[in-house]
């Protein structure tokens, strides 16, 4: 229920409704009281700030309202616009981040706080014939804030035309995988002590069968809280193998959760998971970086088709790629194996490995960059930083791995070369990230290994 309801409040804040609710409530609330204050001081108001008649109140807030609804209507259309072009240059999947931004949210928020007010205080202003009344300081605030909607019209246009940047969707998406990063991954990287998950499941079966909690829907799992599961969890469960991780895509027919015994309470087992396991129409990459790695390998991919054609987006789009990577390559994954109520409950739970960010981020990149000798070339530039990092902090099995990606993306774009020059600069890029393993190895790995020879 609370990793449900979290997903939902997430998904409300990032929406284009809350927030300029909330704002446009707020302004709603402030002509409320300046209403009031203007009541308090006689039929004229605070006389000082506004000194026209009721007819000319009337036409002042008329005009600033419907010019204001109408910039709104406008802000929107771009807004749409926007989201189209992103969709279609980039990514689909980077809207969601477009429509997450606050500046837009804020600005769509003061045009319609700006409309809201201005209709309040008109309702409040009263002719001679039904005894006259006239929010002075009410009208003088909507010729101010009639102002600031033009600046705040000429601030979010600035910042659309900003936030459609290739390097600003890049940066932004990058910033979100980064501190997911940070937040799943704190711990420094460490030698991996779990046992094979596959060898531990056989000999759990081989104690009988276990009770199987199948996907509510079809959708992606958007978060798997393993402390939630283990306190929802009947006391009679002692063992239980999360089958999924976030950013899988499940169906009704597909196991999220084995546990043992299997004569535990499965309705009890089902309410645990449930709570544990949230099932979403759409992946998150707070819960899960790979989502924001594959984000900036779609960028790229798009940039170097042939109906767009632009390297220079991919090679921007790899870099921060190379960013994720090098965070990763130094972090501890968490351990599958966790254990829960002083030992007596043991959790499996399935993780991404490394190898997958690599292989989404940068293979994917790889296959068809073909030709484009500087998207290869930062391809392989991010695998040898990245590869930098794992063995500095002693991850050889990441390092290697990087490794083996770049011979692979190098293997394919030697064959696509036309130009024995880009075959040379293939080659170079490539001794790179070799040199980048071995040569922060301890020199007794090195000497055992016979070194590495780059084919």
């Amino acid at each position: 229920m609370l990793s449900g309801l979290r997903s939902r409040w997430h998904d409300v804040r990032s929406g284009l409704w809350f927030l300029p609710g909330l704002v446009a409530a707020a302004f709603a609330a402030v002509a409320v009281v300046l209403v009031q204050v203007d009541r308090a001081a006689g039929p004229s108001g605070v006389e000082d700030l506004f000194g026209g008649s009721a007819s000319a109140a009337r036409a002042i807030l008329s005009t600033v309202a419907g010019s204001v609804i109408t910039v709104a209507g406008l802000a929107f259309s771009i807004t749409i616009i926007t989201l189209q072009l992103v969709s279609q240059q980039f990514s689909p999947r980077a809207t969601r981040t477009f429509l997450g931004n606050r500046p837009t949210q804020l600005a769509a928020g003061v045009f319609l706080g700006v409309f809201v007010y201005c209709l309040i205080v008109l309702r409040a202003v009263r002719e001679e014939d039904f005894g006259e009344f006239v929010p002075g300081l009410s009208v003088a605030v909507a010729i101010l804030l009639g102002v600031v909607g033009i600046g705040v019209l000429l601030f979010f246009i600035n910042d659309t035309a900003q936030s459609i940047k290739v390097s600003s969707i890049a940066a932004r998406i990058a910033r979100e995988t980064l501190a997911s990063i940070d937040t799943l991954y704190p711990e420094p990287y460490g030698e991996p002590v779990d046992a094979s998950v596959e060898e531990t499941v056989a000999e759990w079966r081989g104690a009988g069968e276990p009770v199987a909690v199948r996907a509510p829907r079809p959708g992606f799992v958007q978060r798997v809280d393993l402390d939630l599961l283990a306190d929802r969890l009947p006391r009679e469960v002692e063992r239980v193998h999360v089958r999924v991780y976030p950013g899988e895509f499940v169906t009704e027919a597909q196991a999220l959760v084995h546990a043992w015994p299997g004569e535990a309470d499965a309705a009890a087992v089902e309410r645990a998971v449930r709570a544990g396991v949230v099932v979403a129409d759409e992946r998150e990459v707070r819960e899960e970086p790979q989502y924001g790695v594959e984000q900036l390998a779609d960028i790229a991919l798009r940039a170097i088709s042939p109906s767009v054609n632009d390297p220079a987006t991919a090679v921007t789009s790899i870099a921060y790629v190379a960013a994720c990577l090098e965070r990763l390559a130094g972090r501890g994954f968490p351990a599958s194996r966790r254990r829960f109520r002083g030992d007596r409950l043991e959790v499996l739970a399935e993780r991404p490995r490394f190898e997958t960010f690599v292989e989404h981020g940068l293979e994917d990149v790889g296959r068809w960059a073909g030709e484009a000798r500087r998207v290869v070339e930062a391809l392989l530039a991010a695998a040898a930083r990245a590869a930098a990092v794992a063995s500095d902090a002693g991850a050889d099995d990441r390092a290697d791995a990087l490794l083996a990606a770049a011979e692979r993306i190098a293997a394919t774009a030697r064959d696509a070369a036309r130009l024995p020059g880009d075959r040379d600069a293939v080659e170079g890029a490539l001794e790179r990230v070799a040199a980048a393993v071995e040569e922060r190895r301890p020199e007794s790995v090195r000497l055992a290994s016979g070194g590495r020879r780059v084919t």
